[in-house]
């Protein structure tokens, strides 16, 4: 058994002395004694029994759920949702099952807000799932009012649990009022394979092919090198991009051993990385020519 954390209290009765003694972490589980020996001893037989009965409630439940997703499968809806239902109380995983039959309407009628209630309460538990459908249902005013925070605050407990399509979402949503924290998802949905969120954003990069490195860019401290970027974009870049409409701005500027660039398209260039002259290409050469041969650069 791991090392408890424990309280004790010292009490009298008509029967004597003694202690009352409860792990910190399982507050309910207690242990009485005429010693505290006694008492602790008492504490952790009690603490033994409750750890069984938690495991084997668990185990069940996970055999029910096993039947529960068999049942569906095989489309014996009425089946798999009395067992969902039967769990639904205290497992977050039955929740969000229930509430998708309720959005479905399998084996059930349709009932939209009963499958908001029934995510919002596995989300209330920090289901990921739960939270990421929520997010939804806020976002297109679904079984709710249309509330453009309360998708973002949903969406991103989906995404900050690695849901590459929370992630996406949450980009989107982010774009006019939070360009930086908007990029920083949709950077970390491509890489994660996010087909979507890779047509969205381009990448552009030689770091495979570098051979060599900027050693004055290198030894700039990094406030240095960021307003080095900036000169490239305000120099080089604008004139260029201004003859078609459109340009660049800095989003973000991260340091390292391959430098990364995240630039925002503006105006008529917010298309140019679809077009055959390859924007992208032509940015990534006057970097390459003035800043570093070893860098990242991120453009959407």
């Amino acid at each position: 058994m791991e090392e408890l954390h424990t309280h004790y209290h010292y009490f009298s009765n008509e029967e004597g002395d003694g202690y009352e003694i409860y792990s910190c972490e399982y507050p309910d589980v207690k242990g009485y004694g005429d010693t505290y020996e006694e008492a602790m001893d008492d504490m952790k037989r009690n603490l033994d029994r409750y750890l069984q009965r938690i495991k084997g409630e668990k185990m069940e439940a996970e055999s029910l759920m096993e039947q529960a997703i068999a049942a569906y499968d095989a489309k014996d809806f009425l089946k798999a949702k009395a067992i969902w239902e039967s769990l639904s109380n205290t497992n977050t995983d039955a929740m969000v099952n229930l509430g998708t039959m309720y959005v479905k309407g399998f084996g059930v009628a349709k009932n939209i807000h009963e499958a908001f209630t029934l995510f919002d309460r596995a989300a209330s538990q920090g289901h990921e799932v739960a939270a990421f459908y929520l997010g939804g249902m806020y976002e297109n005013g679904i079984g709710t009012s249309p509330d453009a925070q309360k998708s973002i605050q949903y969406y991103t407990v989906a995404a900050e649990a690695d849901m590459a399509t929370a992630q996406l979402k949450l980009a989107i949503l982010l774009r006019n009022e939070d360009i930086l924290n908007s990029m920083k998802w949709m950077i970390k949905a491509a890489h994660a394979g996010e087909s979507q969120a890779q047509s969205l954003l381009t990448y552009v990069s030689n770091q495979a092919e570098a051979s060599d490195i900027n050693v004055a860019f290198r030894m700039m401290d990094e406030s240095s090198q960021r307003a080095k970027v900036e000169m490239v974009i305000s120099e080089n870049l604008a004139p260029i991009l201004a003859s078609d409409g459109g340009g660049v701005e800095l989003v973000n500027y991260v340091s390292g051993d391959t430098p990364e660039i995240w630039l925002r398209y503006l105006g008529a260039c917010s298309g140019c990385h679809l077009g055959p002259t390859s924007t992208a290409g032509m940015i990534l050469e006057q970097f390459e020519n003035v800043i570093d041969k070893k860098i990242v650069i991120y453009l959407w």
